[in-house]
């Protein structure tokens, strides 16, 4: 499936499915970033080719996949086969750390011109989907246990709007809306204008990933205004594509916004409202640290169940779950908030 040819300062392995040296690229990316707290040394950039390697080994031994075709599953998958294979809790822990680091730059290489690939080619990390993610402020022993769900409270959502970038409108919208509907980042950035019914509040969802079918989707009034301003208010009209758009979100590169880019709006709204920080760290070094648009996903899931505005077979049909057994982790969340509010309110009455 692959050849080895000699880079500037290492093997390089060519892949199928995969631009020519891009995992040379990547090594090289995650060396040289400018900041560094992303950066990582020679020792975790080998770790990580040696895990991604075995990854793509998978999709195509056993999955017959490109690594551009991988998906939440595939991962979950390969992740259950390393265990049977024998792999420790750590070992699982760094082959995941290792495949969502690789997903997660690709399309800021793609966007920057170092791979020759289209950033809308690019698939979502398949990590961002899974079902056991590390949480935001929980503490290190749930963090290492990893099957704890990242969730903002409503009050760090209204903080995470509160503190976009510019455009302001936009990404203020783009935010409430993801968090509102639940809507996957692809699924969003494939709303188009006659999708929406802004007199019944309603967003038709189209079937742009292979994880579920097409649904329709509420939102509140909260949001009226922001939609007003960009679709009627002229804004929307003043991005360049807008003329030759059928989308929400056109941008000044394409007529519909990428993934990378509203991953961009919610990293820095994160940044700058305080919300990134290390809620873990791996074997390699590697911290967790994002606060993704998926997280906003799972945040309405959460606070949902919370406040009783949904019970989980409806929050199925909303996110468009196909099984209920992948709505119903959310539960264990959920039933842990009844039991400390049992214990401070003091229980059922009892007769004296």
């Amino acid at each position: 499936m692959r050849k080895k040819i000699r880079g500037e300062h290492w093997p390089v392995i060519v892949v199928e499915g995969l631009p020519s040296q891009t995992l040379h690229e990547f090594r090289s990316e995650v060396m040289n970033k400018a900041n560094q707290k992303d950066r990582v040394g020679e020792r975790t950039a080998d770790s990580y080719e040696r895990q991604i390697r075995k990854f793509i080994d998978y999709l195509s031994d056993y999955r017959n996949k490109e690594p551009l075709e991988a998906t939440t599953s595939d991962l979950r998958q390969f992740l259950r086969q390393c265990r049977r294979d024998g792999d420790t809790d750590n070992t699982i822990k760094t082959r995941r750390s290792a495949v969502s680091r690789f997903y997660d730059e690709l399309p800021t290489m793609a966007e920057d011109g170092i791979l020759s690939i289209d950033v809308e080619d690019c698939p979502d990390n398949p990590e961002e989907g899974y079902d056991a993610t590390w949480s935001v402020g929980e503490t290190e022993k749930s963090a290492k246990s990893g099957d704890e769900i990242q969730y903002l409270l409503p009050e760090e959502v209204k903080q995470l709007w509160q503190n976009v970038p510019a455009p302001r409108v936009r990404n203020r919208l783009i935010i409430r809306l993801a968090y509102q509907t639940g809507m996957r980042v692809t699924e969003l950035c494939h709303i188009r204008l006659h999708d929406i019914d802004r007199d019944r509040r309603e967003i038709a969802v189209p079937a742009v990933t292979s994880k579920s079918d097409s649904r329709k989707v509420a939102y509140k009034g909260t949001i009226d205004s922001l939609l007003r301003r960009w679709i009627d208010g002229g804004l929307r009209d003043a991005v360049p594509y807008a003329d030759d758009s059928e989308y929400l979100f056109p941008t000044k590169q394409s007529e519909r916004i990428s993934r990378e880019t509203v991953r961009t709006v919610v990293r820095q709204a994160a940044d700058s409202a305080d919300l990134n920080h290390t809620v873990y760290t791996d074997k390699s070094g590697n911290t967790r640290t994002k606060v993704s648009p998926h997280i906003l996903r799972h945040s309405m899931a959460v606070n949902s169940l919370k406040a009783g505005t949904l019970n989980v077979r409806e929050l199925q049909d909303f996110l468009g779950h196909s099984d209920l057994e992948t709505t119903e982790k959310y539960l264990n969340i959920a039933s842990d908030d009844a039991t400390d509010a049992y214990r401070r309110n003091g229980g059922p009455p009892e007769g004296d």
